[in-house]
């Protein structure tokens, strides 16, 4: 996985909504599966309607504050008689309790145990996760994926222990550097000009880099370079240098929100099949998450043109 390091050379080595059909013709991916392969958008069974009303009361009491049943009626369309059978069931459980002094439902403190699993996984991340666990499993290199964490990037999540060819035990906890690695290049590259600018200028006034105005055209011209061919490759004097890494931007709403990268050993894969095995599977998964990132948000599926934007060239 991406290292750290201070030169700024290009080491690229040459450069939904419900599924179709009746359902026991779907693929189905279990809740519980163990290799991890769910898909927000390719359900297994259809949602269960009183669990998803009881969350959306509880969601709408704890957004009022204090509610009554005219309001939650107002907000979540959902019938009175429901609403005061779904506030009941979570009075039981203890995550609701009716206010008499001001005349409505809030919430208790033991919403806050609903909270206590959750790692603080950034929302890409967590999507991204099944799909590169099937990116694994198809290519075999492990991939990893990260979100901008001050002035580097911190992977959260990495495939390495299912990958036959992984380097390295793990690499979590590793913080690749925006200057010289796939990551930070494929988010610099992507990322507004104003947050560009201010990487830029710390970049210059930090006395280890040696980044004269020299070196900064040099990146900027990398940086357009990335953009032009839709993956970034980190710098090849950066250790481990019998690896190459691309990295690709995770975009939600107009905006890189996380970065996805796969390493592998160079002399493993000629220049010839790069593209075929390598960086085609990494931007066609790219597409797959934001495609559910949209599909999660009520947003129209990436469209033809879209997905040819991403198309890789060398």
């Amino acid at each position: 996985m991406d290292g750290s390091g201070t030169s700024l050379h290009d080491g690229a080595p040459g450069t939904t909504g419900e599924p179709a059909g009746p359902p026991e013709k779907r693929k189905h991916c279990r809740t519980n599966s163990r290799r991890g392969l769910t898909d927000p958008a390719d359900r297994s069974y259809p949602p269960v309607s009183a669990v998803c009303r009881a969350l959306g009361i509880l969601r709408a009491v704890n957004r009022q504050g204090i509610a009554t049943i005219n309001s939650l009626f107002g907000e979540t369309g959902i019938p009175r008689p429901t609403i005061v059978r779904m506030l009941e069931t979570l009075i039981y459980e203890g995550y609701v309790v009716r206010d008499n002094m001001c005349g409505g439902y809030r919430v208790t403190k033991r919403v806050a145990d609903l909270s206590a699993g959750y790692s603080g996984i950034n929302r890409v991340i967590e999507v991204a996760r099944p799909l590169a666990i099937r990116l694994t499993q198809e290519i075999k290199w492990p991939i990893g994926l990260g979100v901008l964490d001050g002035d580097a990037i911190e992977i959260q999540y990495w495939t390495g222990t299912i990958s036959p060819w992984a380097h390295t035990n793990t690499v979590l906890g590793i913080r690749p550097d925006l200057l010289t690695t796939a990551m930070g290049r494929a988010w610099l590259a992507y990322c507004d000009t104003a947050e560009l600018e201010h990487y830029l200028a710390r970049f210059r006034a930090d006395p280890d880099r040696a980044f004269d105005e020299v070196e900064e055209e040099v990146f900027r011209a990398l940086l357009r370079r990335v953009r032009r061919r839709g993956y970034a490759s980190r710098d090849p004097r950066v250790e481990p240098k019998r690896m190459t890494t691309f990295g690709v931007p995770l975009m939600e709403d107009g905006r890189v929100e996380a970065v996805m990268s796969v390493s592998f050993y160079t002399s493993a894969i000629p220049h010839s099949e790069l593209k075929r095995k390598i960086l085609g599977p990494l931007i066609e998964t790219r597409a797959s998450i934001e495609n559910a990132l949209n599909f999660m948000s009520n947003q129209p599926a990436l469209d033809e043109n879209s997905r040819r934007s991403y198309e890789v060239s060398f």
